[in-house]
């Protein structure tokens, strides 16, 4: 039986539906807080099983005769690492014998984006809980992308601190597609670590040249120090509390952290995951 966590998610949604391509229905299950907002997965006749990251006797109630885990990550930055140590020990006392856990690209302590710092500790503790594991160390989503234009598209200027680094996104269906194939056949992915992300990387600048060429109106990116970046979120309005972590993501890129040439995904997939290119404009055209 496979169990796919934070099911009511984009990725959770996503990666059930494929999986559905592949088992019944009856073999797989999703963790949900609310099953009210769960209905669409009813009706595709998925198991419902109530669950809370911070609730760890919920966890192993609903863990309970799963042999194979999709762990996605929390998506509440609030004791983050606490509640992945809920999931993994109520796997363990409830006997799950594999877990796909999805982290970020190049995991470790030291990142300068600063919620995945929290991915790396967890790793820690699925390697030292005994359970099998597979790591699927994903990029950005491509879909994350227009959340950091800004007003970009009405007034032609992209402003970022993401320097002339290239940086490499991926379309979460192709995640999805990816986790699934994993998921059904765990064993030939036992203790795997695999760094997810599309065939190609770019500079801002080339994305830029995507923008410009979907919206017939040319968008020119200009490189801001990481001061101006923050500077220019208290002004939008942004919380105080938040702006480190945003501009976080931009000391991620320009420190070519999100930068990779790694073909993990294009194996899983047994093809070539979609490219940013064709993809960017299908996100604007949304």
């Amino acid at each position: 039986m496979i169990l796919v966590t934070a099911a009511t998610g984009h990725l959770g949604t996503a990666t059930i539906d494929y999986l559905l391509k592949k088992v019944p229905a009856n073999q797989v299950t999703a963790l949900v807080r609310d099953e009210q907002k769960a209905a669409n997965l009813a009706a595709k006749s998925i198991a419902l099983r109530k669950g809370d990251y911070h609730d760890a006797a919920s966890l192993k109630t609903a863990f309970q005769g799963i042999s194979t885990l999709v762990f996605i990550s929390s998506g509440s930055l609030e004791d983050r690492v606490g509640q992945h140590q809920n999931v993994v020990n109520a796997a363990k006392a409830s006997g799950v014998q594999h877990i796909l856990y999805t982290s970020v690209l190049k995991a470790s302590d030291s990142l300068k984006f600063l919620p995945a710092i929290d991915h790396y500790h967890t790793e820690t503790l699925l390697k030292q809980s005994g359970i099998s594991f597979t790591f699927f160390r994903n990029t950005f989503y491509a879909e994350v992308l227009p959340m950091l234009f800004g007003g970009a598209l009405e007034s032609g200027q992209w402003f970022y601190a993401a320097g002339n680094a290239k940086v490499n996104f991926a379309a979460r269906t192709d995640m999805a597609e990816a986790i699934a194939n994993v998921a059904t056949s765990p064993a030939a992915h036992i203790n795997k670590i695999y760094e997810i992300a599309g065939n190609q990387s770019y500079t801002f600048p080339e994305i830029a040249g995507v923008i410009s060429k979907t919206i017939g109106k040319t968008v020119s990116y200009i490189p801001v120090p990481l001061d101006a970046l923050k500077e220019g979120m208290k002004q939008a309005g942004v919380p105080e509390a938040y702006i480190p972590m945003y501009a976080s993501i931009a000391e991620a890129i320009s420190a070519g952290e999100l930068d990779t040439d790694d073909r993990s995904l294009e194996n899983l997939l047994n093809r070539k995951p979609v490219d940013l290119k064709e993809y960017l404009p299908k996100l604007l055209g949304a």
